[in-house]
């Protein structure tokens, strides 16, 4: 009988560390998420996320819990979420903002972090109105999660991108926190055959500015990846982050300080380039930091096609420039009776101490 007892305590206590154990990944919370608390109406923020997905999804700010919930965005469309209604939110600051599928969940009503689709970073400083980050979620996502692949951040100061064909200008496919573990990423298989390519990229936020510093990782990190149906076999990339000693700068970064009377496109050629707050533009009055690529090693970049570009198709060229990676440079942008002038100086290289690493609200 004394045997029988201890049997069952031993099977009760199995039974409750198997309860206990959930996902390896960092974030937890549990919603028991509500049809009517989804709110789909668009609203003024200084937020947008567009929705590039056929599915419908929700967005948390955080951890998915439900006072983080922010609302929903109808699929192939954009939604404006308020930062400042989130409680204890500070003024200024980096997070993560996750995506779980509405469809897929609103009928058993409880979305965890093995839910999200989705994740990415967000830095804002509610203390300027004019203040506006723009997110883009992948169109590639499988939001009913058949397909996935396994990745891993080791990293314990830096938030990890991955990005979709280049390592700077590329589509942000999935992004982790700090030592987030065997986090499935869920990408639809391409119809072509072909997989993906993508590169690591890792991020540290100035909690001081705000300022985005962007590393990619090794050259060898680049991987060509092919997403596997889920419960099968699993294919699991691993990201250690950049080397202290040897930070992988592939990218030169631009402070476009806008000083003209209206609002201006920064272009390579006649593409527009996206700003560390995923904006393509700089409105009159602003700075906005852009980062553009510089692959070929310590002697830089070369480019000849430099462009701002004002309303009426007015543009002036930035003499040919050659810029180094991991290198500041600051452009500033004047006129004078509608006539545009810029100029140019180098800063120096961006430094990170040993210790630096990202804060995010809510992890």
């Amino acid at each position: 009988m004394l045997r029988k007892f201890f049997k069952i305590c031993a099977e009760i206590a199995i039974a409750l560390a198997l309860a206990s154990c959930g996902s390896t990944s960092k974030a937890g919370g549990t919603v028991e998420l509500k049809s009517k608390e989804v709110n789909f109406e668009n609203k003024s923020g200084s937020l947008i996320v567009s929705n590039e997905t056929s599915s419908e999804i929700v967005i948390f700010a955080g951890k998915v819990e439900k006072g983080n919930l922010l609302g929903g965005i109808h699929k192939n469309s954009t939604g404006t979420f308020d930062l400042s209604k989130i409680s204890g939110i500070p003024s200024s600051g980096s997070l993560l903002i996750r995506a779980a599928s509405y469809e897929v969940y609103k009928g058993k009503a409880r979305i965890t972090e093995d839910d999200v689709v989705w994740t990415g970073l967000v830095v804002y400083n509610l203390q300027d109105s004019a203040d506006r980050a723009q997110i883009s979620i992948f169109r590639g996502i499988d939001t009913e999660q058949k397909t996935c692949i396994y990745v891993s951040n080791i990293s314990p100061n830096f938030v990890l991108e991955l990005r979709k064909d280049t390592p700077s200008q590329g589509e942000i496919i999935a992004t982790l926190p700090p030592l987030q573990r065997h986090k499935q990423i869920f990408l639809e298989q391409r119809s072509d055959g072909y997989g993906y390519d993508i590169y690591p990229t890792f991020i540290y936020v100035n909690p001081k500015t705000g300022e985005k510093t962007s590393m990619v990782g090794k050259a060898a990190d680049a991987e060509l990846v092919d997403p596997l149906p889920v419960g099968g076999e699993i294919n699991e990339y691993e990201f250690s982050g950049p080397s202290s000693s040897d930070i992988g700068y592939k990218v030169a970064f631009i402070n476009l300080s806008n000083n003209a009377k209206k609002g201006l496109e920064f272009r390579n050629g006649t593409a527009a380039l996206a700003n560390q707050k995923g904006r393509r533009n700089t409105l009159s009055g602003r700075t906005d930091v852009y980062e553009i690529p510089s692959v070929n090693g310590t002697s830089g970049q070369t480019y000849t096609g430099l462009v701002c570009r004002f309303p009426g198709d007015v543009k002036i060229t930035l003499n040919p420039q050659n810029f180094l990676p991991g290198y500041v440079y600051e452009v500033n942008v004047t006129d004078m009776n509608g006539n545009y002038e810029y100029d140019i100086r180098e800063v120096g290289k961006k430094s990170l101490v040993d210790d630096a690493r990202i804060s995010l609200f809510g992890e």
